[in-house]
């Protein structure tokens, strides 16, 4: 057969969503990153040491089974190790679910305008992916979500807080959704944003993992723990779940320095005062931008994440991908949400003063001049 006659087909089924994008004559690294929803005040104490002292044995595999982490993870949030599954960010956890749980010709659902990650799993796998509508714009639809429902339902992903959109579902939603799910079907609430939402909804969900065999809920160090660079989340669910998942995902799944680095931060004395520290200094950025973003003109709705959403006004003269270069000009890096269809929204993390203050009186000369 002739060289290059042929090429490997990708079996992916839909676009690419892209997280990192170019802008056109500048240099996006050097600019203040406010567009993936890091935690700009740091890492939890011990952390970082943690993690240097174990690159220093980096010729030797770490535990693979973690369970060190997972014995520190149940300490701190009151769950049985055992049903704790590691991973290399909860995104791992999510694709491993839908390794387990779906095959082709079953579907996955999730709420339209939800974290990219889900519909990623559904094309790894050739499973038919399904949106349920929203309400609103951004807010998830519980009756259609529950509608949406079908025979060939085999996991469903529901974000919460969500991302991109950051609106929450309540606990007694979540409970309604549970009690509708058939028992063969896997209820993945993702709570990557937990911690800067409903403390009801996130005991709820934990509660939820922990009593109901369909349901897992997942977690990350990488958002309110500053460890977005370290790749680690975690899962819990019940035994049966866990062990499922647990043989699935790959050995040494989650390197040393994570490991280390996830134990030291729960396990440092500090860590209680730091996490309200950052939630606190979360809750005032955010009301900063909202605040400065409505005066200016823009509808941003009510965030329970670390970011805020700013919808650029029908009759502004200008467009979101307008915004985000002028705002790179000004040395501030921000994120549109063309990819996820929404086409005159922007997302903007919450972050330190200057680049907050920065993108604030950007926006508001562009609103200002039209």
């Amino acid at each position: 057969m002739q060289q290059g006659a042929m090429k490997p087909k990708p079996r992916t089924t839909g676009g690419a969503i892209t997280v990192v994008r170019r802008l056109d004559g500048i240099d996006v690294s050097r600019l203040a990153n406010l567009s993936l929803n890091e935690n700009a005040w740091g890492t939890v104490p011990g952390a970082v040491a943690a993690a240097a002292d174990a690159a220093a044995h980096a010729s030797l595999y770490a535990d693979t089974r973690s369970w060190a982490l997972r014995e520190a993870i149940g300490a701190f949030y009151g769950v049985d190790p055992a049903c704790v599954v590691p991973g290399n960010g909860s995104e791992e956890i999510l694709d491993i679910a839908g390794r387990v749980y779906a095959r082709p010709g079953d579907e996955i659902l999730a709420p339209a305008l939800s974290f990219a990650q889900f519909r990623i799993v559904a094309w790894r796998l050739g499973v038919d992916y399904v949106e349920s509508p929203t309400t609103g714009q951004l807010d998830v639809d519980m009756d259609a979500m529950i509608a949406a429902i079908t025979p060939r339902t085999r996991v469903i992903f529901l974000a919460n807080p969500g991302n991109p959109t950051g609106r929450a579902v309540s606990g007694a939603e979540l409970m309604r959704l549970a009690d509708a799910v058939p028992g063969n079907v896997l209820l993945v609430l993702d709570c990557a944003y937990a911690e800067f939402g409903d403390a009801e909804a996130g005991a709820v969900a934990m509660r939820l993992a922990q009593e109901r065999p369909n349901v897992l809920t997942t977690r990350t160090f990488s958002k309110a723990w500053g460890l977005a660079g370290m790749r680690l989340g975690w899962g819990v669910a019940t035994r049966e779940v866990a062990d499922a998942l647990n043989a699935m995902r790959g050995i040494g799944n989650v390197s040393g320095p994570a490991q280390m680095a996830g134990i030291a931060g729960m396990r440092h004395a500090e860590t209680p005062a730091w996490l309200d520290q950052t939630l606190a200094n979360v809750i005032r950025a955010r009301e900063l931008l909202t605040g400065g973003l409505r005066q200016a003109g823009f509808e941003v709705p009510v965030s329970h994440t670390n970011f805020v959403m700013a919808r650029v006004p029908s009759d502004a003269g200008f467009h979101a991908g307008d915004v985000v270069r002028r705002v790179a000009e000004a040395g501030v890096l921000i994120r549109a949400c063309d990819d996820y269809g929404l086409d005159d929204w922007l997302r903007i993390s919450a972050g330190l003063d200057g680049p907050m203050r920065s993108v604030i009186e950007t926006m508001t000369d562009m609103a200002i001049r039209g």
